[in-house]
């Protein structure tokens, strides 16, 4: 076979004396495209024998070449005709139709991929816009035959036989119990079996409930206790002060002892633990602070060439911005919303974002508890959103002598949406002096 890394003729050729040979049983199930093959006769060879197919006539050289001639699909048909017959004559096909239609599809993608490499180098050269806007613009294209490579578009459902059967067998398993990403947080995983690949989670709270906390927590829980890789990308703190929050919730130590130099000697060791537990942990930190969702995917991108990640968390949606949107900020969120479950699926891992809320919660006289119509820009972030979960906190809108003792220091969490599930609320103990949520069960 040819050397070149753009082409293999040899495989185009098989694949079409087969069909030449044997029929056409199956060749409209391969996903393969006309403009998939390199020389230009076979082009349009393939595209008669589609329609060949489609109008239900056996393919042989005589139907092939008649077709070609009624669709003017001739270049010089003398010359045309003669590579046929002896495509026909002399070819000795050992492999299956899919083998070739692979090698075809594999050569297409790389084409596709030197394309454009070659219009990025001409862009590069011709354009003065910013390097940033640029170079996401080139990774975008790049992603998207990626995209098209790992996921070939509509699929016979018999293609999805082993992974429906591993399916139903994991759950069979489990009982219904934690099938995804455990987050440790009982409630949150029996209400959604463990967060799922592909999900856009949504958390959202007014300013001081403890949103960035519940965030970490489920971060801290996936890396520490699930050995899980997790990318978190903070755009209002530092990566200092999300670590300070990290190891003082896992030592349960109050960070403002920790400000100030007041460690008790007995807490030193506690510290000192959860320091090396916490650095140990496969978390990736990015604190640059404003962030366009192009430089995020791009990040996460350039992330996933060596890391698979297991769970990306943003905090919070509302600080980032999309600089190709220009009709107002309603637009902006509703592209920045639908660009982060986009790369949910590409990175084929939940994302958590972070959202905040509007004031119309607090402007009610009576029921306070959040709803989804309080989401700031709520509608495009609901509509891509798998699962939205609220923080409410009685002790933040009440008079601490209204509430009954056993409500106190305690969090109500209400999974308002769940697009694979049940929604329900569930309660857990809050301490921010530890920055730390917990099952009540655990105290």
């Amino acid at each position: 076979m040819n050397s070149d890394p753009l082409y293999e003729l040899e495989s185009e050729k098989s694949f079409l004396a087969s069909i030449l040979l044997k029929g056409s049983p199956g060749v409209n199930d391969l996903q393969i495209e006309p403009e998939d093959f390199y020389q230009d006769l076979h082009k349009r060879m393939f595209a008669s024998m589609r329609e060949l197919v489609d109008a239900s006539v056996t393919i042989d050289p005589i139907s092939l070449t008649n077709h070609l001639r009624e669709t003017s699909r001739f270049r010089d048909e003398a010359k045309d005709q003669e590579y046929i017959f002896a495509l026909y004559r002399d070819a000795v096909v050992i492999q299956p139709l899919s083998y070739y239609a692979k090698r075809i599809k594999k050569y297409s993608d790389r084409r596709k991929y030197i394309k454009v490499l070659r219009d990025s180098i001409e862009n590069i050269n011709a354009e003065q816009e910013d390097n940033e806007g640029l170079f996401t613009r080139i990774e975008g294209e790049l992603a998207k035959i990626s995209r098209a490579v790992q996921s070939r578009g509509l699929k016979l459902v018999k293609d999805d036989k082993a992974d429906l059967i591993d399916y139903v067998q994991l759950m069979y398993e489990t009982k219904g119990a934690t099938s995804g990403l455990r987050t440790h947080f009982d409630g949150l995983d029996e209400v959604t079996t463990g967060l799922k690949p592909h999900e856009l989670i949504i958390i959202a709270a007014r300013p001081g409930l403890g949103k960035t906390t519940f965030a970490l927590n489920i971060a801290s829980n996936v890396a520490i206790k699930e050995k899980k890789i997790v990318a978190i990308f903070s755009l209002e703190m530092s990566r200092m002060e999300l670590l300070i929050k990290m190891i003082c919730s896992e030592a349960r130590i109050n960070s403002n002892n920790l400000k100030t130099g007041a460690i008790h000697p007995s807490d030193q060791k506690k510290l000192l633990d959860s320091i090396i537990k916490v650095t140990s942990a496969p978390i990736w930190i990015d604190d640059a602070g404003a962030l366009s969702i192009w430089e995020f995917k791009s990040r996460v991108r350039q992330l996933l060439i060596s890391t698979p990640l297991s769970l990306i968390v943003v905090d919070y949606l509302q600080l980032m911005n999309d600089p190709g949107v220009k009709e107002g900020r309603q637009q902006e969120v509703a592209s920045i919303s639908r660009n982060l479950k986009q790369m949910a699926k590409e990175a084929n891992c939940p994302i958590i974002a972070l959202s905040q809320m509007s004031r119309a919660v607090e402007q009610r006289s009576k029921e306070q508890k959040p709803q989804l119509s309080d989401l700031r820009e709520s509608g495009a972030i609901e509509q891509d959103a798998d699962i939205v979960a609220f923080i409410y906190r009685e002790d933040k809108v009440k008079d601490p002598d209204e509430i009954p003792e056993d409500q106190k220091n305690k969090a109500e969490i209400i999974i308002a949406k769940n697009r694979a599930g049940q929604t329900k609320s569930f309660q857990l103990a809050f301490t921010p002096e530890y920055s730390r949520f917990d099952n009540l069960s655990s105290g």
